[in-house]
């Protein structure tokens, strides 16, 4: 009868990898596929105005949302369906928190959020 040998700590080593490598390629293959928000950005200046682009997803609708507690804010213009926003503060500046929705037949396909300055004149 042959005689077994141990295995040594370089190959269970080996194996451990392999058998992790699998399971972690498994549970891949299971995920459910998301939509990412990945594809669409948003960059805003020092102050006052902030655009948008979306990449490699389809859309009819932009909108912009604003979270600006304590800022007198005031949007000049309506920014729905444009890919960039602009904002003043003349009466009391501060921060302002927008977000941009991209939705194709009301289904929101991506968004994205940043923080910038609202001031009364554009720093």
């Amino acid at each position: 009868m042959p005689r077994l040998r141990k295995s040594t700590a370089k190959e269970n080593a080996g194996m451990r990898h392999v058998f992790f490598a699998v399971i972690g390629a498994a549970a891949l293959a299971f995920m459910p596929k998301i939509v990412s928000a990945q594809s669409v950005t948003i960059s805003c200046e020092p102050s006052n105005w902030c655009m948008s682009e979306a990449a490699g997803i389809s859309y009819d609708t932009i909108s912009w949302s604003a979270s600006h507690p304590g800022v007198g804010a005031i949007f000049p213009a309506n920014c729905t369906n444009q890919n960039f926003c602009r904002f003043y503060c003349p009466s009391r500046p501060g921060f302002v928190t927008m977000t941009v929705n991209y939705r194709l037949g009301g289904q929101l396909m991506g968004s994205a959020t940043a923080s910038t300055r609202c001031t009364a004149q554009d720093i």
